[in-house]
């Protein structure tokens, strides 16, 4: 039986996520590892209209489950799973699937984002016709690797003034953001922190994010960078990832930093490896429409 998760059931769907999503061959990259982190993001899909968690039930215990974040300013959906307690089933995968569609009318795409060596997952994708995305590399910094930069170019901590010179240079540069214009201009200052690059003029040429965890002190994500396509290879890059690094390292006392990048973008690859960071994951994302 395939039907929507009560609260009653938040237990049960974290220990589930917990004992599959560390596998590799049954990961889902947009749940988190850490059990703290797991239940936190359960509670928000189940308290969060819109959102869903699909369970699948024999008779009356919980064997299966698949999560939908919905994001109300774009109406993507972020898919969690599908993850089972015993054997992975193709035909109740596609019938969780089928099950989230009814339900989330308002869905004008439905993402997944998950380990390559999860079969299971490619195999669900061509069965229902999803739209494949260029594989994304996770890069990952430690702290006892990374060497600080003399830094030539002029990069300040975001103030409200370059709020829509930061949306513009958003929509220009990274126009299918999963991250909203309100996703990022609210978060900033909570677990975000935005840097600046300015130009001899003053004026913001590109912007640099550093994404931080709550429940996860130790780690943080350089999540989005963007420069002006006119200045592009002239360092403004360069000086804001490492800023955005060194806030997390030495302001926030962070272990590690991670980030993704396209497979197929060799010349960001080449930047942040420069930078000391190693690839650690290789993830396969897909849309369906």
């Amino acid at each position: 039986m395939i039907k929507e998760c009560s609260p009653d059931h938040l237990q049960r769907c974290v220990d589930i996520a917990v004992m599959r999503n560390s596998q590799p061959e049954n990961n889902s990259a947009y749940c988190p590892k850490a059990k703290s982190s797991i239940h936190s993001d359960f509670e928000f899909i189940m308290d969060h209209p819109g959102s869903l968690m699909i369970g699948h039930f024999s008779g009356d215990t919980l064997t299966g489950i698949f999560g939908c974040f919905m994001n109300s300013d774009n109406n993507w959906c972020d898919c969690i799973g599908p993850f089972f307690e015993g054997e992975w089933s193709q035909d109740d995968a596609k019938e969780m699937f089928a099950f989230a569609k009814s339900k989330l009318a308002k869905a004008v795409r439905f993402n997944f984002y998950f380990d390559t060596k999860n079969t299971n997952l490619h195999r669900l994708m061509a069965s229902l016709s999803a739209e494949r995305n260029d594989n994304k590399y996770i890069l990952l910094l430690k702290k006892v690797d990374y060497k600080p930069q003399l830094l030539k170019q002029n990069i300040i901590a975001y103030t409200i003034g370059f709020a829509n010179d930061i949306v513009q240079l958003k929509n220009d540069t990274w126009a299918d953001a999963y991250l909203t214009d309100n996703d990022l201009l609210n978060s900033i200052g909570k677990d975000r922190e935005v840097f600046c690059a300015l130009d001899e003029n003053d004026s913001l040429v590109g912007y640099g994010v550093l994404k931080r965890y709550d429940g996860d002190t130790r780690h943080a994500t350089a999540e989005v960078f963007a420069v002006a396509e006119s200045v592009r290879g002239k360092g403004y890059g360069w000086a804001l990832l490492n800023t955005v690094v060194d806030c997390a390292l030495n302001k926030y006392n962070a272990d590690t930093v991670d980030l993704v990048v396209d497979r197929l973008n060799t010349h960001a690859r080449d930047l942040y490896c420069s930078c000391g960071f190693k690839l650690t994951v290789e993830n396969a994302a897909y849309c369906i429409k």
